[in-house]
Order: structure tokens, then C-alpha cells, then sequence
């Protein structure tokens, strides 16, 4: 992590051709309605393609919207000042990607200053929980491009978006793992022009100080170039609909993450440009709209009216000036530009992204191909392997080393810590309105430190709580810096383990458990090979909509090389055992017994569904490589065995199913 001092880098994305073309399949569901009759299921066969299709996922449903219908129900919705969301009764259907339908608690949540909503009332921002699935909350609009929603949980993120350009009727309910990835992707270099003090978070494994006990309000100047606005059919009202799109979105992941809200100014309008020949800015040159944004927002908005500034184009890809929210100079220096400026992409993938670094947050991957290869690497924070996958990282842009197509909408844990301290203490602090929450951060317990054989798979188990009973998720995080380096590869320091998703479950496998079963491996998880010590942090999220807040705490797993694999050797083939019947069980001690490691016994469980749990225990025995068993009464054509050392975390499975007859 950055000391004291820290460089202001600028950031710069140009754009990289990544797909040319793809097909899409809809996902087949039941004809369905919603109760309350707003939404109904329609065979796509059916509609008429109105405008372009900007978002066309591998997989969705489809559905019709009765927009004067719910435009009434929500003109009625309860105001977020008056009625906190996770206590509303006013509620809302909406279709999700599996036929189904969920219902949501739902408050108007304005993000644009009282002035600049009385000139556009057509344009109105909603926050929803759930009901029968608390963690998942999310947000919604209403603009003259219809309806528009972004729905968090710990399965990911769904979106909900009009069919086609134009089309106010007829929607596509998508999750995002099948969204294709947009035909651009940004790749980055990093310009060093300015250096500033910006009191950063040090290396320490301490937790930062917590958030979600206030929500701070920035106040945003969002400008476009007239070629965005062009894309967005050419009028000021059609920009500022694209723009409350987007910024509602980043606001749902920076809340949840956070407590940040970005609330656009009074006179936004004033910076979206109709005419690309006389707009103040060079739309395909991203560093040269650095300066240019600065200048002309101050010029327009004034330098007392604003406290985070940026610029949408369509082109210049995306650059930002590190930990720039506040600063007089620098404050509107981020842009955003795609030649597609829509969709999870544009808004998660990017405009999230480049507002991460206003707001302090380095770049999080350290890969070595493709863009992870421009000198863009942060070495202070660059505790993902490969392209990463948080907000943070670089997901899809890095070639052989991309851990996916496209960024997970939450930040990894040095980002937390980053973005925290850049908004409690740090530069970001002297600006914007801090209001209270009522929240209380969530407590993380990793629980503790272990020492395990090389070569061994392991699994962690935490534990959270809440003072608000709000919903919970974990994720286990290994961190851990080192060179830049392929993942997979593992030098005795650098990260092995990638970061996923948040759940509810507060245990995790290393290697995930579907690869232990099938004898793969995931690009971003390797078992350790040296002596080393690999932190793990676990972060404990409460999911608060409107504020969230978060806990972290770590654990160690120190890896001894002189002992493992540890490995299950029999049964390793597909065998046919009789129920009942007296069987060996063998595996490779490989000096786990001794000192550090110290395994004097181990467990042996058994599985029927294929290692997807393992519920039975067959026998507690000492460590010494055999042990005879009685097979349970059950028949199956998938069971499995585990071992594992009854006082420690490592274990192994047996490599492939057999049979109980």
C-alpha cells in the first residue's frame, strides 16, 4: 500500500477490439405474470425491434411492462427522507432471470439535487430490498428511455433493461454472467504528471475504520461530449435520462460497498453539449478532457458547487486522477468514454472503475499480459492474480491472464481500505454532507491460524454477526503482495488465490470445491508449493441498502514444504462397494504428523451426491495412512471420501465417484 506520500496518477483507457460479433439465445420460461399486473411474459418472437439492440446477453427473458401503470403505482412510492427502505411497506414486483418473480421493498431515492429534478420530473430513482431475500438490494428508474433496474446479491447482479432503443414496453431480465462482453474493452496507462499527499491506508493487515454508520452525499457534475449526448438521441433530456442510468447504478454498488452517494448537481444540464463541433471538449482524447473537464465545470458549475466532477464521451476511453474528490485542481478530472456508453460494461466495468480512482482506489491485478502489462500495475495494491476481478482490477483486458470477461461489482478488500480512508480521514473528508444511518458495522471473526502441508487443499470457516440483523455475506480474500507474476505460479510470496463473489456462507475452499471434484484447475487459485505464510482476510458485509458497511478480520495458513500432498490413495477408481460392507481406506500421511503441521488424527467422512456434502463420518483415527471402515446403508452411484485432519483445515477428497449397491 502507498505511504504517506502517493503519486496522483492519471489513468488513461484507450480501447482494445475484443469481439465482433455474437448470438444470443433467450432463456425459454413459462408464461408468467407478476400479481400486481405490471409485468407480463412475452415471446420474443413477437415484439418488433424498435431502435438498436445495445444489450444483447447469451441468455434472458423477455417481458412487457405496463410503464403508465407503474409510473402511477411509483409516483406514489414513499420518499427515502421519510421512510427508511428496509421499512417500507409500499413493494415491488420484479421478474428475475429464471421465470420467477421477487418482491421488493421499495423508496423514491432521489440522485439528482431538488433544482435539477424540478426541471426534469420525468426522471425519478427508486432504492429496493428484498423481501424474501434481504441481501438482495438494488435500484430502479423511471426516464423518458424507460425503466431501468440493477438488482445486488449474493448470486451476482441482475439487470432488467428495455428490449431494444426506443422500446418503452418490452424489457430483457438478464444475469450479468451471460451478458457477451462488449466489443471494446479499456486498457489503461498510467501518466505520472502530479504528486500530492493523500493520507492512504499503510500495509498493515489492520481493518480500516468502518463505514455505513453515516452515508456521505457528493455532490456529482457529470458533463457529456456532444457525441454522447448524440448517442443518446441528441437532446439534453435524453443525456441526463443515460446519465441517471448509469450514475444510479454506480450508486448502488458504492452504497452497498461503501456509503457513498453521488447526487448530480443543480445545474447539470449546463454541461451536457448537444453539438460536438462547439463543445468544450476533445471527445476521443481522454487525457487532453482531463484538463478540459476541470476547467469547464469550474468555468460552468462554479468550484464551490461541485465535489467530484467527470465527463462521459464515446470515445478516449478511461482516465482519472488518483484520489481527486475535494481537490480544488483536480476534482473534476475523470472521464469515461465508450463507443457503446451503456449497460453492466460501461457502468460497472468502467465509469465505477474511473470513479474508484477519484476516490483513492490503485488498480488491484498483477498479471503481466495484454493491458496488466502497460505499466499500469499498482504494486502497493496489487493483490489479485492475473486481470483480478473486483472493481478495481482488470477483468477481460489482460489476454491468457484474464480471470473473467467482466468485473464483479464489488471492491476487493484493499480497495475497502483505500476508499475508507480516503472518505473518513483523508482527502475525501472535507467535502460532501455525512448524514446518519442508524448502521452498525457487522463484527468478522477468520477464526484461527494454521499450519498446513504443501500441495494440500484446505478450507476456511468464519463467522459474522450483527447488531441490525441485517443480511450477511462473506467472502475469504488472500492478501498477500509479491512481483508481478502469471497466476497460478506461486514464488513464495506473490497471491494465488483469487477473490469471488460475495455468499452466504462463510466457508470457502481452496481450490474451490468443484475443481477438487472434477481434478481441474481455475486460472487465480493454486495450491501453495513453498514455505510461506498466506494471509486470508475475511470480509463481512451487512448489505445495507442506502449505507452499507463492512468487517474485516484475518487469518493465517502458514505452509510448511517439507510435509504434503496430502492425498487420499484409496478408493481413487470408479469401484462398486456393497452397502454395509467392511472397506480400507487409505492416503499419503506425507509427514503431516510431524512438527509444525502435527496431525495426530484425522477424519474420514463420506459423501452419496458426488462430494457436494459430506455428512456421514465414517471414523476418527489416528494419522497413520489406513483405516477400515463400515460403508453407510445408503446406495448411490456417487459417493465420495474425505479425509481430513480432525485439528487443522487441509483435507482431500477421493479423485472420482464410486458406487454403494
Amino acid at each position: 500500500m502507498p505511504g504517506k506520500r502517493s503519486s496522483l496518477v492519471i489513468v488513461a483507457a484507450l480501447v482494445v477490439a475484443l469481439l465482433s460479433s455474437f448470438a444470443a439465445a433467450t432463456l425459454v420460461t413459462p408464461t408468467a405474470a407478476s400479481s400486481d399486473g405490471f409485468w407480463q411474459d412475452v415471446q420474443e418472437s413477437r415484439l418488433v425491434q424498435k431502435g438498436a439492440r445495445q444489450i444483447v446477453p447469451t441468455i434472458y427473458r423477455t417481458v412487457g411492462l405496463d410503464l403508465d401503470g407503474l409510473s402511477q403505482y411509483l409516483a406514489k412510492a414513499p420518499l427515502e427522507q421519510d421512510q427508511a427502505v428496509a421499512n417500507s411497506l409500499y413493494t415491488l414486483q420484479l421478474p428475475m432471470p429464471d421465470g420467477k418473480f421477487e418482491q421488493f421493498r421499495i423508496v423514491e431515492s432521489p440522485i439528482m439535487q431538488p433544482e435539477l429534478a424540478a426541471k426534469f420530473p420525468e426522471i425519478r430513482t427508486y432504492l429496493i430490498v428484498g423481501v424474501d431475500t434481504p441481501n438482495r438490494s438494488g435500484r430502479l428508474d423511471l426516464t423518458p428511455a424507460g425503466f431501468h433496474g440493477l438488482i445486488l446479491g449474493d448470486q451476482g447482479r441482475i439487470f432488467i433493461d428495455p428490449y431494444s432503443a426506443g422500446d418503452t414496453k418490452n424489457y430483457i431480465v438478464y444475469d450479468s454472467r451471460n451478458f457477451v462482453p462488449s466489443s471494446e474493452k479499456l486498457a489503461e496507462r498510467q501518466v505520472e504528471d502530479y504528486v500530492i499527499d493523500l493520507p492512504l491506508s499503510s500495509d498493515g493487515l489492520a481493518a480500516p475504520k468502518a463505514v455505513g454508520d453515516k452515508l456521505r452525499t457528493y455532490r456529482l457534475a457529470m458533463a457529456a461530449t456532444g457525441e454522447y449526448t448524440a448517442f443518446h438521441g441528441g437532446t439534453v433530456s435524453g443525456a441526463l435520462a443515460a446519465i441517471t442510468t448509469s450514475v444510479n447504478r454506480v450508486n448502488a454498488v458504492y452504497e452497498r460497498e461503501v456509503a457513498v452517494r453521488m447526487v448530480l448537481v443543480a445545474n447539470n444540464s449546463s454541461i451536457i453539449y448537444t453539438n460536438a463541433s462547439t463543445d468544450p471538449y476533445t471527445n476521443n482524447n481522454g487525457v487532453t478532457m482531463l484538463s478540459q473537464n476541470q476547467t469547464n465545470i469550474k468555468n460552468v458549475i462554479g468550484n464551490t458547487n461541485y465535489d467530484i466532477g467527470h465527463v462521459f464521451s464515446t470515445g478516449g476511453g478511461g482516465v482519472a486522477s488518483l484520489g481527486s474528490v475535494c481537490s480544488t485542481n483536480y476534482k473534476a478530472q475523470g472521464v469515461t468514454g465508450s463507443s457503446a456508453p451503456v449497460g453492466d460494461p460501461f457502468d460497472i466495468d468502467y465509469v465505477a472503475h474511473e470513479i474508484g480512482h477519484q476516490f483513492g482506489g490503485n488498480h488491484t491485478f498483477n498479471g503481466t499480459t495484454g493491458s496488466c502489462g502497460g505499466g499500469n500495475r499498482a504494486s502497493s495494491a496489487a493483490y489479485e492474480p492475473g486481470s483480478g476481478s473486483t472493481i478495481m482490477a482488470y477483468a477481460g483486458i489482460c489476454g491468457a491472464e484474464n480471470l473473467q470477461s467482466n468485473s464483479d461489482p464489488y471492491f476487493h478488500s484493499k480497495s475497502l481500505n483505500e476508499i475508507t480512508t480516503f472518505i473518513t480521514t483523508g482527502g475525501g473528508s472535507s467535502c460532501g454532507t455525512a448524514t446518519n444511518t442508524g448502521n452498525t458495522a457487522p463484527v468478522a471473526n477468520a477464526g484461527a491460524d494454521y499450519t498446513i502441508p504443501r500441495s494440500t487443499p484446505f478450507e476456511l470457516t468464519g463467522t459474522g454477526s450483527d447488531a441490525n440483523g441485517d443480511s450477511l455475506t462473506y467472502n475469504w480474500e488472500q492478501y498477500n503482495l509479491g512481483t508481478a507474476a502469471p497466476p497460478n505460479t506461486d514464488n513464495g510470496s506473490r497471491p494465488i488465490f483469487r477473490s469471488f463473489n460475495p455468499t452466504s456462507s462463510p466457508k470457502r475452499s481452496f481450490p474451490k470445491l468443484s475443481d477438487i471434484l472434477n481434478n481441474v484447475s481455475t486460472i487465480g487459485e493454486s495450491l501453495p508449493t513453498t514455505n510461506r505464510t498466506l494471509a486470508f482476510r475475511l470480509i463481512v458485509r451487512d448489505n445495507r441498502a442506502g449505507g452499507g458497511s463492512y468487517a474485516i478480520d484475518t487469518a493465517n495458513v502458514t505452509v510448511n514444504s517439507a510435509a504434503g500432498p496430502f492425498t487420499v490413495t484409496a478408493p481413487n477408481t470408479a469401484v462398486t462397494w456393497t452397502r454395509n460392507s467392511s472397506r480400507t481406506i487409505t492416503w499419503n500421511v506425507a509427514n503431516t504428523t510431524a512438527a509444525p503441521v502435527s496431525c495426530a488424527n484425522v477424519e474420514i467422512l463420506f459423501s452419496s451426491n458426488g462430494g457436494s456434502s459430506f455428512s456421514s463420518l465414517l471414523a476418527s483415527t489416528p494419522n497413520d495412512g489406513s483405516q477400515a471402515v463400515t460403508m453407510p446403508n445408503t446406495a448411490t452411484t456417487q459417493a465420495r471420501i474425505k479425509v481430513r485432519c480432525a485439528n487443522n483445515v487441509f483435507f482431500d477428497l477421493s479423485n472420482v465417484n464410486f458406487t454403494l449397491n
